[in-house]
């Protein structure tokens, strides 16, 4: 056990894709030339020095976006990259979640894709068990042919279930719902559904044009997912594909899109999920929202309290209180592990709730430090650090010890 004899579950880690390289042995042999043009695009962007992002960049060879202007100066051209957060310093990475500490220990890449390497890294941290999504493969929804877009998800899909199966007892995965194919979606889980290092179904906080999660299009996912007792995972991405609240109205300013985008999708996330009684129509179904903070999550919920019961007519398929749906236990919600709001949204909702994560290997992580952050708040019970660190992942996710 990784901390006082408690496991400890990541339940918001990544794989930072190398597409060009993990995909070539896994696509479908039918799309196996828009792959090649594919992979030409992104080694052809490497080459240039601009990383080969499929997205959330102004450098993106599939859907380039302005996410790195500056506030106070009103044009400032490029100048500053959004994605140096992630560049990997040997020197270490600035203690942004508590500045008067000593610098982050530098974050390897490899973690991504060398199966040493990320075991060792999760040792440092004390993570007995990371559950992996990917960083920019929802992206693919902004493609033009759906069925490319399949093709990449089960490319995907194969690659790190693979990656999985070097380590089964400690990586999990999470497979990507195609949003706007529900049928590829509900085929691709029935199709890993048996594989035992997957424990969810990743989905964004909104989908492609505009769906939000209440949509009937969404159903059969939830449908299979609850079938397979398959949680469903709601994870986005700050100024990507499929697009959230902030990218195209804060004139591409990354302080906020980064600040204040998750976040924002979050709620929207929670109010389409709990007002569009997707929790009433499907009995079991068990959700987890990750990789938006916490600390907002108490004020939010007395928010849409009041609103439900200002006007009900406005959400016909809730038939009781949203902080009675939350209360009932198949709702669950990841912290950012710095947050200084930890003790008293605890206090608030209980501590039945909150899940760890980290969101290692992305910049803005506090590893290997998590743990650490969490654990010294002096007003959490032991009780509820074990339940934060991993016994509510294991109520939300049972498949991932199974």
């Amino acid at each position: 056990m990784a901390w006082n004899e408690l496991t400890v579950i990541d339940m918001d880690s990544h794989i930072q894709e190398r597409p060009h390289e993990m995909y070539e042995g896994n696509i479908d042999k039918n799309y196996y030339h828009d792959f090649q043009r594919l992979k030409t695009a992104l080694v052809e962007s490497i080459e240039k020095g601009n990383r080969g992002a499929i997205a959330a960049s102004r450098h993106a060879i599939l859907a380039p976006v302005v996410s790195d202007s500056a506030l106070g100066v009103m044009d400032s051209f490029g100048l500053i990259d959004r994605e140096f957060i992630l560049e990997h310093k040997s020197q270490g990475r600035k203690n942004f979640g508590r500045p008067g500490r000593e610098n982050l220990s530098a974050i390897r890449p490899e973690a991504s894709w060398d199966i040493k390497i990320r075991l060792e890294d999760m040792d440092a941290s004390l993570v007995d068990v990371d559950v992996l999504y990917p960083t920019h493969v929802s992206s693919y929804c902004a493609l033009t042919d759906v069925g490319f877009e399949n093709a990449l998800y089960r490319a995907y899909h194969r690659w790190v279930s693979d990656f999985c199966s070097q380590a089964p007892d400690r990586l999990k995965w999470t497979l990507v719902a195609n949003m706007r194919d529900s049928r590829s979606a509900v085929n691709e889980i029935k199709y890993w559904e048996k594989d035992p290092s997957l424990v969810g179904i990743y989905m964004s906080p909104q989908g492609p044009n505009n769906m939000l999660l209440d949509d009937v299009g969404l159903h059969p996912i939830y449908a299979e997912a609850q079938e397979q007792d398959l949680a469903i995972l709601v994870h986005g991405g700050t100024a990507r594909p499929p697009y959230s609240p902030g990218t195209f109205d804060l004139r591409g300013a990354w302080f906020l899109q980064h600040g204040l985008g998750n976040p924002w999708a979050g709620m929207a996330a929670l109010g389409a999920i709990i007002g569009g009684g997707i929790l009433e129509k499907f009995k079991t179904l068990k959700i987890g929202l990750l990789e938006t903070s916490s600390g907002w999550l108490p004020s939010i919920i007395e928010r849409f309290d009041a609103h439900y019961q200002l006007s009900p007519g406005h959400v016909p398929n809730l038939k009781r209180t949203p902080s009675e749906v939350i209360q009932e236990g198949r709702y669950f919600h990841g912290i950012d592990t710095w947050e200084k709001t930890l003790e008293s949204t605890v206090a608030s909702l209980g501590e039945d709730l909150l899940l760890f994560s980290t969101d290692w290997p992305h910049g803005d992580t506090a590893w290997p430090t998590g743990v650490e952050q969490v654990c010294e708040w002096p007003n959490l019970t032991y009780s509820a650090k074990g339940k934060i660190l991993g016994k509510n992942a294991l109520r939300l996710c049972p498949r991932i010890l199974g």
